[in-house]
């Protein structure tokens, strides 16, 4: 999705035809000396007037932004970068999708595509069979978009994931078939069985409460994480993992972004957190599932459009507007299977294709 505002921005500066067209409007006029031009101008019927106006300002504004983009070291045309967490090397310049010489070929993180990319790039996500397992940032100005093009991260439809394997040391016996580990962050959390999210049981101690937890249910208790086993099995005999890496995308002070078509899950906290991200950004075609906190959470004076997304499967909330953050969906699938669709804090702003909720949380339970 683009700003309709910067849609006229991107026509290439005025070419030998139009300039020569304005010349031709100016000589009907008979504007002979500079000094004379206004009167000329205000001598000319007001439609005659406006359509001169119109092109001399559109010719010489397009000339002076271009001369601007120039002196600030922007480009004209937007970059392609291409990661490929399979095929490869952060060595190579990431300008190709595919290992065409040395040196010149794909990126293996996201990471090292950032480091390269400049203000209106594009980086482009190879979908392979292996998830990418890093923490990315957009931050500032050189990871943000321009007037005339967007900072774009084309997901392509690959996996952003947060989660690690439970080491088989750390489990720790509690009682029966009830056995606890303890992850390095533990604020909120994730349990997963073979890349599933498991059932958890609610408890914000079990002092306070008995521990009770059925079969293959989970609860996080006292910075713990709680599990119980089928009879007759131990935590070492299911593939395990849990949300290790914290966010999966954060954008703080950046403007113009689009993020598409990328599933984003496992992490700690959020799958994707915008921070004074403004222009609007855009997050089109994004799953975000299974994270700890929420999927996607909006705050400070961001302001945001989700498209065609889908969200389910977070810990917490499915969406978190905060602060003066402000979201608008269009055409979005948010669940309330783990909890409330949205949840609205502060001065935060919701639109859903158009309309204002009624209420600042969808829970209803």
């Amino acid at each position: 999705m683009r700003v309709p505002d910067w849609e006229g921005l991107t026509k290439p500066v005025a070419s030998r035809d139009r300039i020569e067209e304005a010349t031709a409007c100016l000589s009907k006029l008979r504007c002979n000396r500079p000094l004379r031009f206004a009167g000329n101008i205000a001598s000319a019927t007001t439609v005659e007037a406006r359509q001169i106006l119109r092109m001399i300002l559109k010719i010489f504004t397009t000339a002076a932004f271009s001369g601007l983009l120039l002196a600030l070291g922007l480009p004209a045309a937007a970059r392609d970068l291409y990661v490929n967490n399979v095929s490869g090397d952060d060595l190579f310049d990431g300008l190709a999708a595919e290992w065409e010489y040395p040196g010149h070929g794909p990126n293996q993180t996201i990471w090292r595509a950032l480091r390269s990319a400049l203000p209106g790039d594009h980086i482009n996500l190879a979908k392979t069979s292996e998830p990418y397992r890093e923490s990315i940032s957009l931050v500032g100005s050189r990871r943000s978009g321009h007037v005339l093009h967007r900072f774009v991260l084309e997901g392509s439809g690959a996996t952003l994931d947060g989660s690690r394997l439970v080491p088989p040391g750390a489990w720790r016996f509690v009682r029966g078939e009830v056995f606890r580990f303890q992850p390095e962050r533990m604020d909120f959390q994730q349990l997963f069985r073979d890349g599933l999210p498991l059932v958890e049981r609610p408890y914000s101690s079990i002092f306070d409460h008995k521990l009770e937890l059925d079969p293959l249910q989970w609860a996080l208790a006292d910075g713990w994480i709680y599990f119980r086993a089928e009879k007759g099995r131990v935590p070492q005999d299911y593939r395990l993992s849990y949300a290790s890496l914290r966010t999966g995308i954060t954008a703080y002070q950046v403007e113009g972004i689009e993020i598409s078509n990328l599933i984003v899950q496992g992490f700690q906290l959020d799958g994707i957190h915008l921070n004074d991200a403004v222009g609007p950004s855009v997050i089109s075609g994004v799953i975000a599932r299974g994270n700890g906190r929420s999927g996607i959470a909006v705050s400070g004076v961001s302001d945001v459009v989700l498209e065609g997304c889908l969200l389910g499967d977070n810990g917490h909330y499915q969406l978190l507007v905060q602060e003066f953050g402000k979201v608008n969906l269009l055409n979005c699938n948010l669940l309330d299977n783990t909890g409330p669709k949205w949840k609205i804090r502060n001065s935060g702003k919701l639109r859903i294709d158009g309309e204002i909720p009624m209420t600042n949380s969808s829970d209803r339970r």
